[in-house]
C-alpha cells in the first residue's frame, strides 16, 4: 500500500536579500524608500514566545508597495541575542520581495542597497538555505467588514 504524507510548506513566492549593517530600522526603511520610490509603514511586530524561555521575542516588521504592485516586507533579523532566522545570523535585516521581481531587478537593489552608508553586506539568500521558513510568514489583520450597517436602524 502507497504511503501518503500530508506536507504543509510555507509560502515560497518571495525573494529575499539579507542587509548586514549597523544602520537602525527607521534609517533602512528611509534609504529604501528612496531606492524603491515607495513608503514604508511600521507593522505589528512578530512576536515568538518560546516554551523554555521566559521572555518573549519581538522582531520588527515594515512593509511599502510600489507602483508595478511589489510588495516589500523589511525584517528585524536580530533583536536582544535572538534571532528571527538563526540560519542566516550574520544578517541585522531581511526584504522580503514579492511579485514580478526580475533578477536584473533584484541585483540593481542590492547594488543600491551596498551604495547605503554602513551598510556591510547585502545579498539574496537562497530560500533552500532557510529551515524555518514559517517565521517569515507575516499576514496583516484586516479589518472584518461589517455585516449590518449602522445606518439601517437609525429612524
Amino acid at each position: 500500500m502507497a504511503e501518503k504524507r500530508i506536507t504543509n510548506e510555507p509560502d515560497t513566492d518571495y525573494r529575499l536579500v539579507g542587509i548586514g549593517t549597523s544602520l537602525k530600522e527607521y534609517k533602512i526603511c528611509f534609504h529604501l524608500n528612496q531606492l524603491l520610490g515607495c513608503d514604508f509603514r511600521k507593522l505589528e511586530a512578530l512576536v515568538f514566545e518560546p516554551k523554555d524561555r521566559t521572555r518573549k521575542s519581538e522582531f520588527s516588521v515594515f512593509k511599502a508597495e510600489d507602483a508595478l504592485n511589489n510588495s516589500f516586507i523589511v525584517f528585524t533579523n536580530k533583536n536582544m541575542g535572538e534571532y528571527l532566522l538563526p540560519e542566516i545570523s550574520n544578517f541585522d535585516f531581511l526584504v522580503q520581495i514579492r511579485g514580478k521581481f526580475t533578477d536584473d531587478d533584484a541585483r540593481n537593489l542590492m547594488d543600491g542597497i551596498r551604495q547605503f552608508p554602513e551598510v556591510v553586506m547585502c545579498q539574496e539568500v537562497p530560500l533552500k538555505k532557510i529551515k524555518s521558513k514559517e517565521r517569515l510568514s507575516y499576514e496583516e489583520e484586516k479589518e472584518v467588514q461589517r455585516l449590518i450597517s449602522p445606518k439601517r436602524f437609525r429612524k
